[in-house]
């Protein structure tokens, strides 16, 4: 008898970790479309660099691997991140100081913001 109990109280356990662990999956977050420009992350935050004349040296940065951000147009700054767990480069190759709309999916945790990129383009003028 104590076995069954066991046995019903482990399965019931697993069920509801798992009912959990799929409602959690569903819970996505919505997508947002932002304007902005894509910035390298070690020159932004550390000297405040962003302009046309550093450019280029933040797309060889990037391309080098160098953390991409995403720098809106209300001030707030971004981590920019690929659906799947690989660097963003090629996707913001060449983007770096560039008008552009992004889409994606906001995540925040213990005040870092970060976006998981579904599309950037440059912005039509």
């Amino acid at each position: 008898m104590r076995k069954r109990l066991a046995f019903a109280s482990i399965a019931v356990l697993i069920l509801v970790a798992l009912k959990a662990a799929s409602t959690a999956a569903e819970e996505k977050a919505p997508e947002v479309a932002l304007q902005g420009t894509v910035v390298d992350l070690h020159c932004y935050v550390t000297h405040g660099i962003r302009d046309a004349a550093h450019t280029a040296c933040a797309n060889a940065c990037i391309a080098r691997g160098v953390p991409a951000g995403f720098l809106a147009e209300d001030g707030t700054l971004y981590i920019l991140f690929e659906e799947k767990p690989f660097s963003v480069k090629d996707r913001v190759a060449n983007l770096a100081d560039v008008p552009v709309v992004l889409r994606g999916a906001v995540s925040v945790r213990n005040g870092m913001k970060g976006i998981q990129v579904t599309s950037i383009e440059k912005k039509k003028a």
